[in-house]
C-alpha cells in the first residue's frame, strides 16, 4: 500500500462558459505552492479570489497550448502573484517565462506535473501527467465528451511523431538493394544502377561505357558514375555547367527508379506503406546527399547532444537552411516519402474509378454501324430532377412551326394526322395536360370511330421514330436539358414510367439496384436484357427488362454530346464548404431517417408566434413547396391532411412528380429552394426544441453523415449507403472526412457510382456552426432523456427508405433489402471481406399486435370454440403471437395467483400449529395446577417431591410426583399424545366414579377416593422421540411403564435413569384398607406410539424429550 508523503492535494475545477475552457488549480496541502493550468483572461479575479481565499503561493501559471479560442490570463496573474512563472511549451511559438518539452517535470511543492507532448490540435500541444492524483491534463487534445481536433493549420498528427531508420545498400528499402529491374530493354541490378544509367545516357555518352556501371557494386555505382562522366565529359562542358542539370536528372531518375521497383518488387511496396505517415531518415555514413551522412548508432546520439525529436528533425529536412550542417541532405528518404504518397493516392483512385464498358446501342449510325453506348455501374431512374428527360414529362416545345405539349403528344397527334383525323380529335390529344394520360384518350378516339385494326397497327408502326424526333429535337434545342443530360456520366438510364411497354423499363430502380448485387449481374447483362427482343438469353423472371427505348436513346445522344464538352453541372446549388473543412474532425457520426436531425422527425414547429402549429419540419417544407409551385388547394390539402411526416414528405413529390409544374419552377425547386426549406425547418426544429438543439451541439465538429438508400430522386440528399456499409468503405479506401466533404461537393458526375452528395449532413453542420457563432454553448441547454442510438436511428429500418415508393416500416425486407453501393462494387472486383460485410443484413424484429381488444376476443374465441389448424391458419402470424403471449401472461398470473395461496395456506398453517401447541401447554398446565394439593398437605412447588419409603404393594399404583416446573419445551407435545392424555382422563373419570360409589357403598368418604385419585396419578414426560447418537443406536428400545392403560395395572420394574423425574418429596400416605372394588369394565387398549424413524426430520415447534430419544 502506498503511503502518499502528504495530505490529499488541494484541486478546483473550474469552467469559463463563454470560450468553454476550464481551468484547473492545484496546490499541495502541505506547502501551499500552487500552479494553475489553462487560465483564461476574464475570470482571473475569481481565480485570484481563490488562491487566495485558500491561501496559496501561485508559482506557476500552465498554459496547455496557444490558440485562438485560449486568451490567457497568466499575464493578470502576474500582478497578484509577482513571483508567478508563465509556462509553455518550447514549440508553441509564444513567449513564456518558463519552456518545457517532453519529460520534463514541474514540480508543485510534493506534486509533480509530466510533460507529454500531444500534438496535433498544434505544434505546441502538450499534457501534463499528475500519476499521485492519477490525472492528465489535456487542454484541447481530448475535449469534453469528445475526439480532441487535430486538423488544424498546424498539420501534424501522431503518425508524423514517428521516424523509420533505413540503413545502407542491405536494407530493402534502400535504392541500391539488390533487385533486378527492367527497363528500356536492359536489366538493371538495382534502381541505383537504373538512375546513374539513365543520367549518363542522356547526355548522349557511348553505351559500352555506360554499361561498365552494370557491374559495378550499389555502394560504387555513383562513384563509378562520377570517374565516368569527367573522363567522357560532353564538348563545351564541365561539372560546373552541368552542375543544374544533373541535380535535377538525379531527382527525376531517382524517384523513376523507385517506381520501377515498387512495380517489380511487391515486397518493396508493402514495406514502404507500413510506414505509414512516419518519417524516413535514410542512415548512409558514405554519402551525405543520399543519406544523412551518419549510421543509425551515431544518429541517435547525435539526436540526444542536440536534443531534437521527429517534429524537429522534419523541421529540418524541409527548411534545409535552418538545419546543422552535419545532418545530411537525406534525399533517398524524400523519394521514398514521395513515392509512399503517390501510392496511397494511386490506390484510392482505384478503388473509387469505376471502369466504363462500352456496349451496342439500339440504333445505327450512318455507315449501318450500330452506335456504341458508355457506361457504368450507376442506374439512374428519370425522376426527380432528371424528369424533364422523360418523353412523359410535360415539356412545350416547338417543332416545324408546331408547339407540342410533350413528346407523346407529338407522336400522337402525328398518328391522328396520318389517319386524317378532324381537327376536333386532334384537339382532345391536345387539350390532355398529363402525358401518361395521351395513349387512353387516343384509344377513346379512336374506339369511337370506324377505323379498321389494320390501318391502325400500319399508322403505329411509325410511332417510335415520331417519338425519337421529337425526343432528339427537345433535347438538342434547350441548352439545360443537355447539361442535365452530361450530368448522368456515364450511368445506365431507365425511364421507369407507366407508359409505353417498349419505351419504358418494366423493373423499378429498386430491383435494379438488387440484382447488381448478384455476382453474375453487370451493367453489360442489364443492357442485353434491355435489348433482348427475341427473348434468347433473357432468363424468365428478367424478361419484363425488355425495352427501354428512351434510356437507350438518351444513352447515345449522351454519347454523341459528351465528345465535344467535359464540363458537368452540379444537381444543386453550391455550397461553401471551406469553413467546414476547415474545423471538421476525423470523427464521423452516421444518423437515419428516423433520426431526430431529419425534417421527418414528428416533432411540432411554428413558423411564426402565433401561427398554427406544424406536425413536423416536413410539413413546413410542404408548405413551402406549395407556396413556390403553385399547387392548388385540392392537392394541397392532400398533402397537408396526413399527419404522418413520411406519408406528408411522399405525397408532396408524387403531386409535384405526376402534375408537373414546369421546366423552371421544378429546376428552382430541386436545385435550390428545396435544400432552403430543409434548412429552414430544421432551423426552426432546433430554435423551437432546445435539448434536439443540445444533440446536434454535442456532435462537437464531427463530419454528419445521412445514410439512407441510393435514389434517383435523394441522390444528393443522402451518402447513399447504410451506416455499418458506408463506414467499412470509407476505412477501406481510406479517405479523410475533408476529401469525404470534397467529393459530395462535386457533381454526381465525377463521384465514385451511387455515392450521394450528403447535403442534409452538410446542412446540419452548417447550422451547427451558425448556432456555436451566435454563443450557444450546449452546456445550457437540456438534455434528451433518449440514449444515442435513439438520436441518430441507428441500425434503423428506415435506411431502405425512398421517397419515390412506398414505405412502412414494420415490414421485414426493410431489415434484410440490399442495393448495389460503393462497397459492394468493391468487393465484386475481388475482396471477400467486403462482400462478407455488405451482405450482412439486420435482424427483423418479431411484430406483435399491440391492439388488446381484437387480442381478447380472439383468445376468447379460442377458449370458447374448437380449434383447428384451419383456424390458426387463418390468424395473422402478429396476431398469434399477440395471442400467444396474452394466454402466457394468464397462464403466469394464475401460477403467481397459486403460489400466493399455497403461500398464504402454509402461513395459517403453521399459525394454527403454534395456537394449538399454546392450546395444549395451557391445557396440560391447567391439569397439573388442578391435580396439585393444597400448600397444607402438598409438597412445595419450588423443591422437588421427595421418593416414598414405604414399600409397594404388588398391584398398587406407582407413587404419583407433584406438579414441579418442567424443563423449557417439554409443554408441546404431538397430536397423538394430546389424544393419548384425553383418552386417560375419560377412562381415570370413569374409575373414580367407580371408585366413589365402591367407597360410598363400603362407607368410606368420598374424599378419600379422590385422595387415593391424586396420588395414584403420575408425572408423564412428553413422549416426542429424538434421534439416538454413539452408543445408544446400539441399545434394544424399552416398552414405558406409562405408554397404556394396561402398565398401569401391573407392575413393570423400570431402568432408573439420572434425569428421569424425581420421586415425590414426601412419603406416600398409608392408604386404609379397600374392600374389593366392584368389577369395571376394562377401556379399550390403546396401541403404543408408533416409535418415530431415526432419519425423520421434526415438525415446526417440535421438540424431542429425553424419553423418546431413550426408547429410540
Amino acid at each position: 500500500m502506498r503511503v502518499p508523503p502528504f495530505k490529499s492535494p488541494i484541486f478546483r475545477q473550474l469552467l469559463e462558459f463563454k470560450s468553454n475552457t476550464y481551468t484547473y488549480i492545484l496546490a499541495c496541502h502541505k506547502t501551499g505552492e500552487a500552479a494553475i493550468i489553462d487560465p483564461v483572461v476574464d475570470t482571473v479575479s475569481r481565480d485570484i479570489q481563490i488562491c487566495r481565499d485558500l491561501n496559496l503561493k501561485l508559482l506557476y501559471g500552465i498554459n496547455t497550448h496557444v490558440h485562438a479560442d485560449h486568451v490567457t490570463g497568466t499575464h493578470k496573474l502576474k500582478s497578484a502573484f509577482p513571483s508567478m512563472q508563465s509556462v509553455l511549451c518550447s514549440k508553441s511559438g509564444g513567449e513564456a517565462d518558463k519552456y518545457v518539452s517532453e519529460g520534463d517535470v514541474i514540480k508543485v511543492g510534493g506534486l509533480k506535473l509530466e510533460v507529454r507532448e500531444t500534438p496535433g490540435h498544434t505544434n505546441g500541444c502538450v499534457s501534463y501527467v499528475e500519476h499521485f492524483l492519477k490525472a492528465v491534463f489535456t487542454g484541447d487534445a481530448l475535449l469534453n465528451r469528445a475526439c480532441g481536433r487535430t486538423d488544424f493549420q498546424q498539420e501534424t498528427n501522431m503518425d508524423e511523431d514517428k521516424i523509420v531508420l533505413i540503413g545502407n545498400e542491405t536494407d530493402l528499402l534502400h535504392s541500391g538493394y539488390n533487385f533486378a529491374i527492367k527497363a528500356e530493354g536492359k536489366r538493371f541490378p538495382s534502381s541505383i544502377h537504373f538512375t546513374h544509367h539513365a543520367i549518363l545516357a542522356s547526355l548522349k555518352l557511348p553505351d559500352p561505357i555506360i554499361d561498365e556501371l552494370l557491374c559495378t557494386t550499389s555502394s560504387d555505382v555513383q562513384q563509378k558514375a562520377m570517374v565516368i562522366l569527367q573522363e567522357n565529359m560532353p564538348d563545351g562542358h564541365d561539372l560546373n555547367t552541368l552542375g543544374g542539370y544533373l541535380m535535377t536528372s538525379l531527382h527525376s531518375y531517382s524517384l523513376q527508379g523507385l517506381r520501377l521497383r515498387a512495380e517489380n518488387d511487391k515486397e518493396f511496396e508493402r514495406t514502404l506503406m507500413k510506414t505509414n505517415e512516419a518519417l524516413l531518415i535514410v542512415c548512409d555514413e558514405k554519402n551525405a546527399q543520399v543519406g544523412i551522412g551518419m549510421d543509425d548508432k551515431t544518429f541517435m546520439e547525435w539526436m540526444t547532444k542536440e536534443k531534437a525529436d521527429s517534429r524537429q528533425i522534419s523541421y529540418w529536412m524541409k527548411h534545409q537552411h535552418t538545419k546543422p550542417s552535419d545532418l545530411g541532405h537525406n534525399w533517398l528518404g524524400k523519394y521514398l516519402m514521395w513515392l509512399r504518397f503517390e501510392t496511397q493516392e494511386k490506390r484510392k483512385q482505384g478503388l473509387l474509378q469505376r471502369e466504363t464498358f462500352l456496349v451496342p446501342g439500339i440504333s445505327k449510325e450512318k455507315d449501318d454501324k450500330v452506335a456504341m453506348i458508355s457506361i457504368n455501374d450507376l442506374i439512374i431512374c428519370l425522376e426527380g430532377i432528371f424528369r424533364p428527360l422523360s418523353n412523359y414529362y410535360a415539356f412545350p416545345f416547338e417543332m416545324k412551326g408546331e408547339r407540342y405539349r410533350s413528346v407523346e403528344h407529338y407522336a400522337y397527334e402525328k398518328l391522328f394526322n396520318s389517319l386524317k383525323l378532324d381537327d376536333k380529335a386532334i384537339e382532345k390529344i391536345q387539350t390532355t395536360p398529363v402525358p401518361l394520360d395521351v395513349p387512353t384518350v387516343a384509344a377513346k378516339v379512336l374506339r369511337s370511330l370506324e377505323i379498321s385494326a389494320e390501318t391502325i397497327a400500319e399508322k403505329t408502326t411509325k410511332m417510335d421514330r415520331w417519338r425519337q424526333s421529337a425526343m432528339k429535337h427537345k433535347i438538342y434545342h434547350n441548352e439545360y436539358l443537355q447539361q442535365l443530360l452530361l450530368s448522368t456520366g456515364s450511368a445506365i438510364l431507365v425511364d421507369t414510367s407507366l407508359g409505353e411497354p417498349l419505351w419504358t423499363c418494366g423493373a423499378s430502380e429498386t430491383e435494379l439496384q438488387h440484382l447488381l448485387t448478384k455476382p453474375y449481374c453487370t451493367p453489360q447483362k442489364l443492357i442485353g436484357f434491355m435489348l433482348d427482343g427475341e427473348q434468347k438469353t433473357t432468363p424468365k423472371s428478367l424478361r419484363h427488362l425488355y425495352g427501354n427505348k428512351s434510356g437507350l436513346l438518351l444513352m447515345e445522344l449522351r454519347e454523341r454530346m459528351s465528345i465535344h464538352t467535359t464540363s458537368r453541372i452540379p444537381l444543386l446549388s453550391a455550397i461553401n464548404t471551406a469553413p467546414l473543412k476547415s474545423i471538421v474532425t476525423p470523427n464521423v457520426i452516421c444518423f437515419t431517417p428516423e433520426s431526430v436531425f431529419h425534417p421527418l422527425y414528428p416533432a411540432e414547429i411554428r413558423c411564426s408566434h402565433d401561427g398554427p402549429p406544424l406536425p413536423s419540419p416536413a410539413h413546413y417544407v410542404a408548405t413551402q413547396a406549395a407556396k413556390l409551385l403553385n399547387i392548388n388547394k385540392e392537392d394541397t390539402e392532400y398533402i397537408l391532411e396526413e399527419t404522418s411526416s413520411m406519408q406528408c414528405w411522399q405525397r408532396l413529390h408524387e403531386v409535384i412528380e405526376l402534375r408537373g409544374r414546369g421546366l423552371e419552377l421544378e429546376q428552382t425547386w430541386w436545385m435550390d429552394k428545396r435544400m432552403q426549406f430543409i434548412k429552414e425547418s430544421l432551423q426552426l426544429l432546433f430554435d423551437q426544441h432546445p435539448p434536439l438543439l443540445r444533440c446536434l451541439l454535442d456532435t462537437g465538429d464531427s463530419l454528419l453523415v445521412y445514410c439512407s438508400r441510393f435514389s434517383s430522386m435523394d441522390a444528393e440528399l443522402s451518402i447513399g449507403m447504410r451506416e455499418m456499409d458506408f463506414r467499412w468503405w470509407m476505412q477501406e479506401v481510406g479517405i479523410s472526412t475533408q476529401t469525404l466533404i470534397d467529393m459530395c461537393s462535386h457533381p454526381m458526375a465525377f463521384r465514385p457510382p451511387y455515392l450521394g452528395g450528403n447535403r442534409l449532413g452538410l446542412i446540419l453542420m452548417e447550422l451547427r456552426r451558425e448556432f456555436v457563432l451566435q454563443g450557444v454553448f450546449p452546456q445550457q441547454l437540456p438534455e434528451l432523456q433518449l440514449t444515442p442510438d435513439s438520436i441518430l436511428g441507428t441500425n434503423s429500418p428506415s435506411e431502405n427508405f425512398m421517397t419515390s415508393e412506398h414505405f412502412d416500416i414494420l415490414q421485414p425486407w426493410n431489415y434484410t433489402a440490399l442495393w448495389i453501393n460503393p462497397l459492394f462494387l468493391l468487393a465484386k472486383d475481388g475482396h471477400p471481406e467486403a462482400m462478407a460485410q455488405c451482405t450482412r443484413v439486420k435482424t427483423a424484429p418479431r411484430m406483435v399486435t399491440i391492439d388488446d381488444e381484437k387480442v381478447t376476443e380472439m383468445v376468447q374465441n379460442l377458449v370458447t370454440e374448437e380449434s383447428h389448424d384451419a383456424t390458426l391458419g387463418r390468424i395473422a402470424a402478429e396476431d398469434l403471437r399477440a395471442v400467444f403471449m396474452k394466454l402466457c401472461g394468464r397462464l403466469r398470473t394464475k401460477m403467481e395467483t397459486l403460489d400466493r395461496q399455497a403461500m398464504e395456506i402454509a402461513m395459517v398453517a403453521m399459525e394454527t400449529h403454534r395456537l394449538q401447541s399454546i392450546r395444549r401447554s395451557l391445557s396440560d398446565t391447567n391439569d397439573r395446577s388442578e391435580d396439585v394439593p393444597s400448600s397444607s398437605s402438598g409438597p412445595s412447588i419450588s423443591a422437588p417431591p421427595v421418593p416414598s419409603n414405604r414399600p409397594r404393594t404388588p398391584g398398587s399404583h406407582p407413587p404419583s410426583s407433584s406438579s414441579y416446573r418442567m424443563p423449557a419445551g417439554r409443554e408441546r407435545e404431538r397430536d397423538d399424545d394430546r389424544d393419548g392424555r384425553e383418552r386417560d382422563r375419560e377412562r381415570d373419570s370413569r374409575l373414580t366414579s367407580s371408585a366413589s360409589a365402591s367407597a360410598i357403598a363400603a362407607g368410606i368418604a368420598p374424599g378419600s377416593a379422590s385422595s387415593s385419585r391424586k396420588e395414584r396419578m403420575e408425572y408423564k414426560i412428553p413422549t416426542t422421540s429424538r434421534r439416538k447418537f454413539g452408543k445408544d443406536r446400539e441399545r434394544v428400545p424399552e416398552k414405558s411403564s406409562m405408554s397404556s392403560d394396561r402398565g398401569r395395572d401391573k407392575e413393570i420394574p423400570s431402568k432408573k435413569r439420572p434425569h428421569t423425574s424425581p420421586p415425590s418429596r414426601k412419603a406416600m400416605p398409608s392408604s386404609p384398607k379397600k374392600t374389593a372394588p366392584t368389577p369395571v369394565t376394562p377401556a379399550p387398549v390403546v396401541p403404543p406410539k408408533p416409535k418415530r424413524n431415526p432419519d425423520e426430520e421434526l415438525s415446526d415447534g417440535e421438540i424431542l424429550s429425553t424419553d423418546e430419544e431413550d426408547n429410540n
